[in-house]
């Protein structure tokens, strides 16, 4: 098992570089969440440090965007990293190349049984799987397909996803501006605070708790990469995080860490991990 982490400013590798196994790049402009962070200068960092680096250009692109991204992959073709997409324009493009084993493809919620898994993984190295289904479908489909599976580990959720400008659109109907990004949405129904934020290129809203999978990793020891977010957790908070996950996987200290992770007290909630989501209509009102 790999354990992958979201980078998204270079100070973020001077602080992990011990407990990285892959650093996972965002892209400015073409990852669907990323900040300002010099690309070449966090390969070459990640690069005198041994680690080994994946660049996230996960948004779903425009058309009109499909000759800068191809021009961002010849940058990049011929050194050490892999690729992680979400789109299958940019799939496409990579094939072109005779890149798509440095492909780590990821449709976040679309990847749920074995018969998808096994289509997708016979043309890439990995597949993300949607953590929306249980972890038993999850062992189904490996066991199914013996497929590198791409599976994300800890952090925020992301639930929704649009290229519209959702923040500015209400704003802009309330004659008011609001900020872009650490804010939360709330549904008048519920308590709950769900991180949302607004980019150049899309609108994201992320669920309001973290999973975890870190007391459940002897049972996945099959996943390949497992993913861990970092968005929206205190940085020096989020170090802990990961170097415990890393002393989990890479020394075997699972039963030495998991007394310490507990005690970090964080909001977490098993999502789908034993359960399927299950949609109901709504009856009809005479």
């Amino acid at each position: 098992m790999n354990l992958v982490t979201s980078i998204y400013k270079i100070e973020n590798i001077n602080l992990l570089k011990d407990y990285l196994d892959y650093a996972l790049i965002n892209v400015p402009k073409y990852s669907i969440n990323y900040k300002d962070i010099d690309v070449d200068k966090a390969v070459k960092l990640c690069d005198e440090n041994n680690i080994k680096v994946i660049l996230s250009i996960n948004r779903i692109m425009h058309p009109g965007d499909l000759n800068n991204v191809e021009e961002l992959i010849n940058k990049y073709k011929d050194k050490d990293v892999l690729f992680y997409i979400a789109d299958l324009g940019v799939l496409n493009i990579l094939k072109k190349y005779d890149l798509l084993n440095k492909v780590i493809y990821n449709p976040e919620t679309m990847i749920t049984n074995y018969l998808d898994l096994k289509l997708y993984n016979d043309m890439v190295l990995a597949c993300g799987v949607s953590n929306e289904i249980t972890l038993e479908d999850l062992k189904l489909m490996y066991d199914k397909t013996n497929s590198n599976i791409f599976y994300q580990g800890f952090g925020l959720r992301l639930m929704f996803y649009s290229r519209r400008k959702l923040i500015s659109l209400y704003g802009n109907k309330n004659n008011t501006t609001y900020p872009k990004e650490n804010v939360y949405l709330r549904e008048i129904t519920r308590t709950d605070y769900m991180p949302i934020i607004e980019n150049e290129e899309n609108t994201l809203i992320y669920r309001p708790y973290y999973i975890s999978l870190l007391d459940k990793l002897n049972d996945i020891k099959f996943v390949k990469f497992l993913y861990i977010e970092s968005f929206n957790i205190d940085m020096y908070l989020f170090k802990d995080i990961n170097r415990i996950y890393f002393e989990a996987i890479k020394n075997d200290k699972l039963l030495y860490v998991l007394p310490e992770f507990n005690s970090l007290k964080l909001n977490i909630e098993d999502g789908f991990i034993y359960k399927d989501s299950v949609y109901q209509k709504e009856e009809l009102k005479k």
